[in-house]
């Protein structure tokens, strides 16, 4: 045999792939913010995707070294203070006393931690809803239909919220990002409904008009009772998010930090509270999609697992791919006609440049409850130097 050693040092191949190990970084960052600890499931999610291949022992390896631990884990290697004051910490940036926290933590612990410094906050938290008769869905696949409907819950402090949920993995969508359409909308009878329903009439008269119309209509209304996928979206909103943005809003019109009477406080509001509600809508988002449904082993459709996971690997629950092609320029094109993104904005483009300026001057690096008000008195004097001038 042989003493020389061809390669000393050890060293492989493969060359460092920077770019490739921030994306796999992200992706596990991702998945550990959607509390997901099993290294099988993020193996399969990595490769449904991201398109990246790597085996659960991979995984497994890779998290440990990013420090992305469980429950069970993180419980070990942090002193039981740290652990009472990561809840107590995120109690006291919830005045509802709704949210969670991206530590994962035993259910158990912040149970017993809530119980022993907020126990009055469960009682916030009981339902009330009277039962109403339900039938089973059979889902044959993700984009089979998209349950749809608005919030009005936010409108008393002036905006409206819209949202979008696939029917069979409950996950909530960006539409715009899978640039086709489902086999079917459903919405509640609402008047702002009636231009939706014209559009996907017309869209599955151009570019499928094989599927019968009639025996699968492109759009149904249903009764707001019924339209569940995305109606039920709306009290853990309110519980989550929509509670906590309406106190503080009313609390920096309580201060004299606010006046709607007021044309420029107005329209600084209506740039810069449509950005933090956005913010605030898109973790929601995240949160609750990655949010495990419990076991139903009678339920036809996904269980337990995922709205995520329901959704990129439709095979795991018997489910496909329904989503139905279109020309995603025709699309852009009736945007346009409909006044473009004017039709959804709170400020013209102007005032929305000149604000963007400001607000990047101030280098903030996010929008919270507790800084909204302060960055909107920074702002104020300089977007509108004239009220500095005629002070």
């Amino acid at each position: 045999m042989s003493s020389y050693n061809r390669n000393p040092k050890g060293k492989n191949q493969h060359k460092y792939d920077e770019v490739f190990e921030l994306r796999l970084e992200a992706a596990l960052r991702g998945y550990h913010c959607e509390l997901k600890t099993s290294n099988h499931e993020i193996s399969e999610l990595l490769k449904a995707d991201y398109g990246i291949d790597k085996s659960a022992s991979t995984v497994k390896r890779r998290r440990k070294d990013l420090g992305l631990t469980g429950g069970a884990a993180t419980m070990k290697k942090m002193a039981k203070s740290d652990v009472v004051q990561s809840v107590l910490g995120k109690i006291d940036k919830d005045p509802a006393k709704r949210m969670g926290d991206s530590v994962i933590l035993p259910r158990k612990i912040v149970w017993e931690i809530m119980q022993e410094h907020d126990k009055d906050s469960f009682a916030l938290r009981e339902p009330t809803a009277k039962k109403v008769f339900r039938v089973a869905k059979y889902p044959i696949g993700i984009h089979q239909r998209w349950s749809c409907n608005g919030h009005d819950k936010m409108y008393k402090i002036g905006y409206p919220i819209w949202a979008i949920v696939d029917d069979a993995a409950g996950k909530i969508l960006k539409a715009w990002e899978f640039q086709g359409m489902p086999i079917q909308t459903t919405t509640d009878c609402g008047s702002e409904t009636t231009l939706l329903y014209g559009i996907v009439n017309t869209l599955r008269d151009t570019y499928h008009s094989d599927i019968d119309s009639i025996e699968v209509p492109p759009h149904v209304y249903l009764r707001s009772v019924h339209n569940i996928s995305v109606e039920w979206q709306w009290l853990r909103l309110r519980l989550d998010f929509g509670d906590n943005c309406v106190i503080a809003f009313n609390d920096g019109v309580a201060k004299g930090y606010y006046n709607s009477q007021d044309p420029e406080q107005y329209e600084l509001s209506q740039w810069l509270w449509p950005r933090f509600i956005q913010a605030g809508l898109d973790e929601y988002a995240a949160f609750r999609n990655s949010v495990k449904m419990r076991k139903e082993s009678d339920k036809p459709g996904p269980s337990a697992m995922s709205c995520n996971t329901a959704f990129s690997l439709p095979e795991k629950w018997g489910g496909r791919n329904c989503l139905l092609p279109v020309d995603v320029d025709v699309i852009a094109q009736m945007k346009r006609d409909m006044s473009g993104d004017a039709l959804i904005a709170f400020s013209t483009p102007e005032f929305a440049a000149r604000a963007q300026i400001v607000y990047d001057s101030l280098h903030i690096q996010k929008l919270t409850e507790e800084n909204i008000w302060h960055v909107f008195l920074a702002m104020l004097p300089v977007v509108f130097p004239q009220r500095v001038q005629s002070a």
